[in-house]
């Protein structure tokens, strides 16, 4: 009906004055503090004084939740922000005031089509979290479990989707005014982002998740997944177990309570690790506000709504990367490196490979099992970022599982290599490629692809046949802007459209020497076109090679 539609665009409307109120207010107090002299009449003591990167992270706090994620997003992507920038906006949280509950408890009613006594035993009447996109309650379910309860915040849904209209709208501009940054992949890296908040805010994604990596370590006593209540889980609200421990960054207390603290770290990584070079699929966001440990030094993982995949020779290409590292083989890590770019040919390859070789030099005087993975893969990809080559969405997804995780064992002061760790998952990987099994599936997959292609060639050829006899085959070829071969055809294109001008120039003059072969401009014309052909004539025929 109408009258939606009009309160959707007073949303809309109120939401773009609100965005440029808060970035108006935050340019003009950049203003003030940028002026030496503004600033010593309204902050003489300095009190006040913050960084440019500190008032743009104030700055997108103010603007909310899908900024906050923006920036966050943003702070593990070096080839869009300084470092500076990015150590700023790696201190924006999502925690946010909670909504008023008797909204909440309508949006689960609505949700689950039921009264909340016919559902619930019991539900608390205060939030146990409250973030930018939902909050949680603790609850009983009729046949006594205790769960956690997930409720979206109201009108989030429509909120984000315009911040990701205008973010979008922002970044077109951007790459207008700064056709350089176009190589930077910006616009592809906001609609990525645009495809995880959406996911996020469909709850039925995190519950898939969630069941998925249950069924990954259903058989790993190191690791815990909760539980998730299908049959209360929709698009807006999801149920899962409600599970206690104690946070990993309360190592005191962990080492009160008789807890490992190297087993939790071990336990951690080997979590990661297992999710990405075993399953190619992994929780990219395993901060310590994620995790709780449980007894005999369980790790509990918590909010699955951001997740990452790696393809199969992905996941080949990291392990060959980590291999070719051990040996000091540059040649092996510039392949890797490029199957995990999907580059099946890159023509300054050689030069590639001397730049990742000076860097492998940086790191061959430490010691294998002390170097940083996560380091060492994010100055690789600085190198690959300095030859114009384009970095997946999901490389940089890895690259923060494997910071995060780094920082969470460094934070449990236990004493791990991570790099040591990734070894058997390695050799498990080789194992695995050279099977018996292996070769037999591969065999068969090649084989049946011969025989599709000896079943369709008689038909193949038969459509051929038919479409010369016909006159409408066709084909066609396409070449790159930047190529050569488009460069050189375009500049014969344009030799042969100036030869054809001054061909018909030529004759225009030639047939008004005819008729009229007293005028005396008719003359100066008709000679002046001659030897114009005559010179380019000559031009064309010297530079010429004919090979």
């Amino acid at each position: 009906m109408w009258i939606f539609r009009v309160n959707r665009l007073f949303r809309n409307s109120f939401r773009l004055i609100s965005i440029l109120f808060i970035i108006t207010k935050h340019l003009l107090k950049n203003s003030v503090y940028s002026n030496r002299f503004l600033r010593r009449i309204i902050d003489p003591k300095r009190k006040n004084l913050t960084s440019r990167s500190e008032r743009i992270r104030f700055m997108i706090e103010d603007l909310g939740p899908t900024f906050i994620k923006f920036g966050q997003i943003i702070a593990d992507r070096p080839d869009l922000v300084s470092e500076q920038l990015r150590n700023e906006l790696k201190k924006l949280q999502s925690s946010a005031r909670p909504f008023d509950n008797a909204i909440a408890y309508r949006i689960i009613e609505e949700e689950l089509g039921d009264p909340l006594h016919e559902v619930f035993e019991q539900l608390d009447h205060t939030p146990i979290a409250s973030a930018s996109i939902a909050q949680v309650y603790k609850a009983v379910l009729r046949n006594g479990e205790t769960v956690a309860v997930k409720v979206q915040r109201p009108h989030i849904k429509q909120k984000i989707s315009i911040d990701l209209v205008l973010i979008k709208i922002l970044a077109e501009q951007v790459v207008k005014s700064y056709p350089e940054l176009a190589s930077f992949n910006v616009i592809e890296f906001v609609e990525d982002f645009g495809v995880i908040m959406k996911k996020e805010l469909d709850f039925t994604n995190e519950a898939s998740n969630m069941m998925r990596f249950a069924e990954i370590f259903k058989h790993d006593d190191y690791c815990y997944i909760p539980k998730v209540y299908s049959n209360y889980t929709t698009q807006k609200i999801l149920v899962m177990e409600f599970v206690t421990g104690i946070e990993p960054d309360a190592k005191n207390e962990l080492i009160a309570n008789g807890y490992d603290v190297k087993q939790i770290a071990v336990n951690g990584t080997n979590i990661i690790l297992k999710m990405i070079l075993q399953h190619g699929f992994f929780h990219a966001d395993p901060h310590a506000g994620n995790l709780l440990i449980r007894e005999n030094n369980q790790v509990v993982l918590l909010d699955h709504g951001m997740t990452a995949s790696l393809k199969p020779a992905q996941i080949q290409a990291l392990i060959n990367f980590m291999l070719g590292f051990a040996r000091q083989d540059t040649h092996r890590i510039t392949k890797a490196l490029l199957a995990l770019l999907n580059v099946n040919f890159y023509k300054e390859q050689a030069d590639l490979e001397f730049e990742i070789g000076e860097l492998i030099q940086k790191y061959s005087y430490i010691p294998y099992d002390k170097v940083d993975i996560s380091s060492l893969m994010a100055d690789t990809f600085k190198v690959i970022l300095r030859h114009g080559l384009k970095v997946p969405t999901n490389l940089y997804m890895l690259l923060k599982a494997l910071g995060t995780i780094q920082k969470f064992a460094e934070a449990l002061e236990a004493d791990i290599s991570i790099i040591n760790m990734i070894e058997p998952y390695a050799k498990e990987k080789i194992k695995e490629k050279f099977s018996f099994d292996a070769i037999i599936n591969k065999v068969i997959n090649s084989a049946e692809d011969y025989l599709y292609i000896v079943d369709r060639l008689p038909t193949d050829i038969k459509e051929i046949v038919n479409n010369l006899r016909t006159g409408v085959l066709k084909h066609e070829i396409n070449f790159r802007e930047d190529s050569f071969t488009n460069k050189a055809l375009r500049q014969n294109f344009n030799r042969l459209a100036y030869v054809f001008i001054l061909g018909l120039l030529m004759i225009c003059a030639t047939l008004l020497m005819i008729y009229q072969p007293n005028s005396e401009g008719i003359k100066i014309l008709f000679y002046s076109c001659a030897a114009i052909l005559v010179w380019t004539g000559f031009k064309l025929l010297f530079n010429t090679k004919f090979k």
